[in-house]
């Protein structure tokens, strides 16, 4: 045995050795085991990715190429070694990042998610514990030590530039030439209808590279005014606005919402989603195709609004964190507002989150009600706001205006991640697999279908008041994604993983056409429902959707109000941010008493984000109620001026108050 690891010991010496002689053989080395090592933690398998290399060669060689041209940079540098582990280094702690996102949600990583990370921020403790916190800060802590110990055990070696130039630009004219050979022999490409299965498909360093240098439409081949004018003819039709009745239009997106009654191993003690049922049998409904599963809400939200088909744009691609940070988009926020409609915008979540606070206003919304807008809501067990507080959002937006109203509202309640332990349900639903003894895949169902209830009530009450309203008014409510919870798509009896729940309701009379659609069709199929064709992309849907070359012509309407030269608007962009106002409600003070060191303030719409400006100092408050805060341990008697500030966990001013001179309130008591 002894002389067996001797011999091993030996052999391991002689690699090394003849490694550090030969820079460009190391470097082809180290590009496999990097490229082997990346697949094994993206794929979470030690076997898949020789799967890959014999599946897909093509496919396999670009990726090592890619991994290979960066190894190919370290020879430019003196210390060498150091640059080498700083390579090997991102590309497996990439795939590492990759792996780990991947137990949590079903969309790989992508470059886009570096932008949406600062979000994640403010959730991560529902996902991670203190002591995963812990060791992914000791983890951070112990790399950077090793790359400083690194630094400073590397010598420093002579460069060859003239060799490293020739051999980098080598490796370079073969990536190029095995793209071009991939593009037009199909077994590469750029556009990804389910971002999951490319990365299996095509390699980590393939699709994250392209998630990087891939953003936006790019110019179709044929693009130009007269193409454009071409399609405008074939959607030439009279412009419809919904009928005489003109309701209010709502569409409400639902967190990981979707009829729990089509997954055939799934036994309950009581139908979890009785309202849901009872409109599926009575309205119109189907369902959805959507990009993505477990996460990507605002993707699936973007396609709602816009029309647009995320396909053509990057993999990966949040065009909240893109082209939306820079420009307007057509929604029927905007083709609304041209016929008396006040838009507005509610979720329960932070405003901040995918930028939604930035972007609302590039899509058209005159107002946005974000969690910190809020009274009083009430939290689930893992800390996300109960969608039962939405109702009566809704119907504040709807009240504050004389005219019609498009609202928009975000869900947020059955959102994971979800407990892998027994917890104490609140509706007391009881749930079961079938074939499945794994107690964390029970517990977990058992959480999540208590959850999909009290949206279902949600979806209930919300029908109930809407009924009783004295105004016309329409709504469309549909699943953002399926949830990141186990299901198999042979226990489904209907449809995919891919595919959620949509169903329209009205407080009058609407046709019945139930119909399975894309995510990107489903707006203009709900406004087909009311008798209206308002907006382009609508039009394009409801009148080329069976036409010849339907997605190209979809596609060069993308570009064209996006990125190319706007003929769609002709003359003039009609679409200009909007000044959006926080909240539908006014935040005011109706009177204010002063005791010894407090101030106490009654008023409205005041809530646990409340913070009170005294003299241009911002104060934290006690909240008593939506009518009463107080602030404490303050000086009376030089207080002079007061205003009543919203503001987010970000620091962002939502919404203020008029200011007020104390003393015209009240005396000193």
């Amino acid at each position: 045995m002894s002389s067996l690891l001797k011999k091993i010991k030996s052999y391991f010496q002689i690699t090394v050795s003849f490694l550090a002689d030969h820079p460009f053989i190391r470097c082809f080395v180290l590009a496999f085991i990097t490229l082997f090592l990346s697949e094994t933690m993206s794929r979470h398998s030690f076997i898949e990715p020789w799967a890959f290399l014999f599946r897909s060669p093509l496919a396999f060689l670009f990726n090592y190429l890619i991994i290979l041209l960066t190894f190919s940079v370290a020879l430019f540098f003196k210390r060498e070694s150091f640059a080498i582990t700083i390579t090997a280094s991102f590309w497996l702690g990439m795939s590492l990042v990759n792996g780990i996102i991947l137990f949590f949600r079903l969309t790989p990583f992508s470059a886009i998610d570096f932008s949406i990370a600062i979000n994640m921020l403010g959730i991560i403790d529902i996902y991670l514990n203190i002591f995963q916190l812990i060791l992914i800060i000791l983890g951070i802590i112990a790399l950077i030590l090793l790359l400083i110990l690194i630094w400073k055990k590397t010598s420093k070696t002579k460069v060859f530039f003239v060799r490293s130039g020739i051999f980098t630009i080598s490796i370079l004219i073969c990536l190029i030439l095995t793209g071009v050979v991939g593009k037009y022999t199909g077994l590469l490409d750029k556009k990804f209808p389910n971002l999951a299965q490319a990365y299996k498909d095509y390699g980590f360093a393939y699709c994250f590279s392209l998630s990087v240098f891939d953003v936006g439409i790019d110019q179709p081949a044929q693009y130009c005014d007269n193409v454009i004018d071409k399609i405008l003819d074939e959607i030439d039709h009279d412009i419809n606005i919904p009928p005489e009745n003109t309701p209010n239009v709502l569409i409400v997106q639902l967190e990981s919402f979707f009829d729990i009654n089509r997954v055939s191993n799934l036994i309950t003690s009581t139908n979890p989603q009785p309202t849901l049922t009872y409109l599926k049998e009575n309205y119109p409904h189907g369902v959805i195709t959507v990009p993505s599963i477990g996460g990507g809400t605002a993707n699936v939200e973007f396609e709602i609004l816009t029309g647009m088909n995320l396909e053509h744009f990057g993999p990966g691609e949040y065009p909240y964190k893109t082209v939306l940070k820079s420009q307007t988009c057509e929604t029927p926020a905007f083709t609304l507002k041209e016929y008396g409609y006040t838009s507005h915008a509610i979720h329960n979540h932070t405003a901040t989150f995918y930028d939604r606070f930035a972007v609302y206003p590039a899509l058209g919304f005159d107002t946005f009600t974000p969690l910190e807008m809020m009274c009083n809501p009430e939290y689930n067990m893992l800390g996300w706001a109960k969608d039962e507080i939405l109702t009566q959002e809704i119907l504040s937006c709807l009240k504050s205006t004389e005219g019609r109203d498009f609202v928009f509202t975000v869900s947020v309640q059955p959102h994971g991640k979800f407990p892998t332990e027994n917890v104490v349900t609140e509706y007391g639903i009881q749930t079961s697999l079938k074939n499945v003894d794994d107690e964390d895949i029970n517990a977990q169902y058992s959480y999540y279908v208590d959850q999909l209830h009290g949206t279902d009530k949600f979806i209930a009450n919300l029908i109930k008041e809407l009924s009783e309203l004295d105004e016309p008014t329409a709504v469309l409510f549909y699943g953002d994604h399926f949830p990141t919870i186990y299901i198999e798509d042979e226990n489904l009896l209907e449809g995919t993983k891919y595919q959620t729940d949509y169903v329209i309701w009205a407080n009058y009379d609407i046709e019945q056409e139930n119909k399975n659609l894309n995510a990107y069709q489903l707006t203009s199929h709900f406004f087909d429902t009311l008798g209206s064709n308002l907006g382009t992309t609508t039009k394009v849907h409801q009148y080329l959707s069976s036409s010849l070359n339907y997605q190209d012509k979809l596609e060069m309407i993308e570009y064209d109000m996006l990125y190319g030269d706007k003929n769609v608007f002709k003359d003039k962009i009609p679409y200009e941010k909007t000044e959006m106002a926080y909240g539908s409600e006014d935040v005011y003070v109706t009177d204010i008493v002063l005791t010894d060191d407090n101030i106490t303030i009654y008023g409205n719409k005041f809530n646990e984000w409340t913070k009170v400006r005294i003299d241009g100092k911002l104060h934290d408050i006690l909240y008593i109620s939506d009518r009463c805060i107080r602030v404490e341990n303050i000086n009376t008697e030089e207080a002079e001026q007061l205003q009543i500030v919203l503001i987010t966990s970000e620091r962002l001013e939502m919404r203020t108050s008029a200011e007020y001179t104390i003393s015209s309130f009240t005396e000193t008591y």
